[in-house]
């Protein structure tokens, strides 16, 4: 995404490389239990598919779309929301692919690194509702989720083979201690080839790609908080701070300075 300020009450987002049209992230702050809340104005012009990464922050977008659609590929599955006032939520650790084609509406977040419910879900889920709100914490989250209708799973790929769960649990369990994919090939008594194949069979990434984007999922909500860029660096496992700027750049299309910027809180 490349930045343009376009005033002082609003930063746009260009969509890249196969859509047109900005995310102008409206307001952003952090409320008092601490979770991250944001609101942004949507509009794609073509279509964009992106892969959605949690790490340990969940997330939860309520969607309110005036034109085009919002739907997620799980599987060979298109999962589609039933009407234009919907929410996701994203549980930390987990994988979805979101499809936007021609889409304009309204979009409300929440960011946290709070753990949520036990029961509540291990499995990202779509679900119908009306609360297109600006929330007011972690509680509120929870009851619109309790309260959606209709709920799907958007689950990137809900039958992975077994060793893509093994690999994934390991990688998920070690990735701030940079993981070796070859040790972890032979943990599991694999090739570090075949190993490799079938992730990026059944995930659309290699093991090393996956680690990489992981390490960064939790960066920009870090650093909304204020933590200084050379310390979240170091915390996720970038001694070499140039790199750190190349790989989240790669990952993102902005760099953490950019980042922290738009994402700063009690800017309306």
């Amino acid at each position: 995404m490349r930045k343009s300020q376009s005033d002082s009450k609003k930063f746009d987002f260009q969509l890249e490389p196969d859509a047109g049209g900005v995310i102008a992230r409206r307001k952003t702050r952090f409320l008092p239990d601490g979770a991250y809340l944001f609101e942004d104005d949507l509009e794609v012009q073509g279509g964009l598919t992106a892969k959605v990464i949690t790490c340990a922050a969940w997330l939860l977008e309520l969607y309110e779309l005036k034109a085009g659609e919002v739907f997620f590929i799980s599987g060979t599955t298109h999962v589609r929301p039933a009407t234009k006032c919907f929410g996701v939520l994203y549980p930390p650790f987990n994988l979805s692919q979101a499809c936007l084609e021609n889409a304009k509406g309204r979009l409300v977040g929440v960011a946290a690194t709070e753990s949520l419910p036990a029961g509540l879900t291990k499995v990202p889920r779509m679900f119908e509702t009306t609360s297109i709100e600006l929330l007011t914490g972690v509680a509120q989250v929870l009851e619109i989720v309790n309260r959606g209708e209709s709920h799907q799973s958007v689950e990137m790929n809900p039958k992975l083979s077994l060793l893509s769960v093994k690999t994934k649990r390991l990688i998920d369990e070690n990735y701030l201690n940079y993981p070796s994919i070859e040790r972890i090939a032979r943990r599991l008594n694999v090739t570090h080839e075949h190993l490799s194949r079938q992730f990026k069979l059944d995930l659309g990434m290699s093991p090393s790609a996956y680690l990489r984007q992981l390490r960064l999922a939790d960066v920009p909500l870090r650093l909304a908080r204020g933590e200084g860029i050379v310390n979240v660096s170091l915390d996720v496992g970038y001694n070499d701070l140039s790199r750190f700027y190349k790989q989240f750049r790669k990952t993102t299309s902005t760099s953490p300075g950019a980042c922290q910027t738009m994402m700063k809180p009690n800017r309306v």
